[in-house]
């Protein structure tokens, strides 16, 4: 593993994790709960664009890191505390690191030939999206039933990966039950951005390609092998 992906990866999330942390100590007109939320879906967005630099070598971890370490260099402006000066430091290191030439080889540049497509990363992120949404649209009221909405995407989403079945029922059919309890307790405009992303989410996991995952491919068996050869008539 290159000691300066390490560093670039390591300084990106460090960087998203402060900022978010920061944003969770002062978050402005959001209350707390919520603010915990979204310190939950950066913290996880920036591990996953981590693993994908630093284990899977792809391009698009790159735009994910800057994108959260952006993102929670803004979220932590807002309070202004001492971490938001230690995430814009982390912050700055990394965007130079992540977005310069240093990178170049040890990023594979060429996509990879069994990939799954756009449907099944889509409900696999969906897990590390989830808060996010829900904390910035239940901004004013945090209820139980919010943080179960997002607990089910994450585990949905985790057995959806490892090809169980029960992860692609619950997109298919306890999110939106437990989705349309979470429209109701949550005000408008929020209420529609949330019942907008379980539309995505189930119209997805009930699409042909989300099936790809789960789908377990059984090859055909060859026919038996006679050892004993024919037996001699009479």
């Amino acid at each position: 593993m290159s000691r300066l992906s390490t560093a670039v990866g390591t300084s990106a999330f460090l960087a998203a994790a402060f900022g978010s942390m920061a944003f969770v100590i002062d978050s402005g007109p959001i209350i707390p709960s919520a603010s915990l939320m979204i310190f939950v879906g950066m913290t996880g967005v920036a591990l996953g664009g981590l693993a994908g630099l630093l284990l899977v070598r792809a391009r698009w971890a790159r735009w994910v890191l800057g994108t959260v370490v952006v993102g929670s260099v803004l979220l932590a402006s807002i309070g202004g505390t001492a971490l938001f000066w230690i995430s814009l430091v982390l912050g700055a290191v990394a965007i130079v690191g992540l977005a310069g030439p240093w990178l170049t080889l040890w990023v594979r540049q060429q996509p990879v030939a069994d990939q799954l497509g756009s449907v099944p990363v889509a409900l696999m992120a969906s897990g590390a999206f989830t808060p996010i949404i829900v904390g910035f649209a239940a901004w004013d009221s945090v209820a139980l039933v919010h943080w179960a909405l997002v607990v089910i995407v994450i585990v949905s989403g985790w057995a959806y990966g490892r090809g169980l079945p029960f992860g692609i029922w619950g997109f298919r059919l306890v999110v939106p039950i437990v989705g349309l309890q979470v429209v109701l307790h949550t005000s408008r405009p929020g209420s529609f951005v949330i019942a907008g992303g379980i539309t995505v989410v189930a119209g997805l996991a009930w699409s042909g390609l989300a099936r790809k995952v789960t789908a377990v491919i059984t090859p055909p068996l060859p026919s038996p092998v006679n050892r004993k050869g024919p037996k001699n008539a009479g």
